[in-house]
């Protein structure tokens, strides 16, 4: 009976047959996609096995951190970092670079950086500066700021943010956004008692 009536169907609408037919092909084409596309991924995952950036700031100095009467902070910071791409198949662009600096969750200095790339298993150094006045707001921050200046050193987190490329054999393809924070304690400027800065490795995410 069933089979009767979907020969009727057929008989008084082919075009519908028609487009279910083709509706059918098309999503088994899709999956079949779909399928190829997660093996050939899991495979280029175990091929490569892409690992993380990893970054360390070497070396930081203050010149200046002052923070005036109308709570505006003048700063002069330096610092050195390695940025390191582990990945021994696997090639890195770095596109639109900036470097920010903070202190106590609030923005002071920001310095934008070239574009670079990194070869497989290689390293770059960067030298971001910072130098300038900005405001910072909060009594919480200004008590913190005395406090650490009294300690000797203060804390202060120098942030780097880029858009990645990825090149695997003789392909570039777009990659995501790198992110990459590093809290320090820098010396405070004109304190010879200060204890030396210390390697500090950062936090990578993307």
């Amino acid at each position: 009976m069933g089979s009767a009536s979907r020969a009727v169907s057929c008989l008084c609408c082919p075009c519908k047959c028609l487009a279910c037919g083709l509706f059918s092909c098309l999503c088994s084409i899709l999956v079949s996609l779909l399928v190829t596309a997660g093996v050939l991924a899991l495979i280029l995952y175990f091929i490569f096995r892409p690992h993380m950036i990893a970054a360390t700031v070497d070396s930081a100095a203050l010149t200046q951190f002052a923070l005036a009467p109308n709570s505006a902070l003048s700063y002069n910071l330096t610092v050195a970092m390695t940025v390191r791409n582990p990945n021994k198949r696997v090639g890195l662009y770095y596109d639109g670079v900036e470097a920010l600096a903070l202190f106590e969750g609030q923005r002071f200095g920001y310095a934008p950086l070239d574009s670079f790339s990194q070869g497989t298993d290689a390293v770059t150094e960067l030298k971001p500066g910072f130098h300038g006045q900005q405001p910072v707001q909060g009594d919480v921050t200004a008590a913190n700021f005395r406090a650490q200046q009294s300690a000797g050193a203060f804390d202060v987190e120098v942030k780097l943010n880029a858009k990645l490329r990825v090149k695997v054999w003789a392909f570039k393809v777009p990659g995501p956004r790198a992110r990459i924070s590093c809290p320090i304690s820098v010396p405070a400027p004109g304190n010879a008692s200060a204890p030396a800065f210390q390697p500090t490795g950062c936090k990578v995410w993307f």
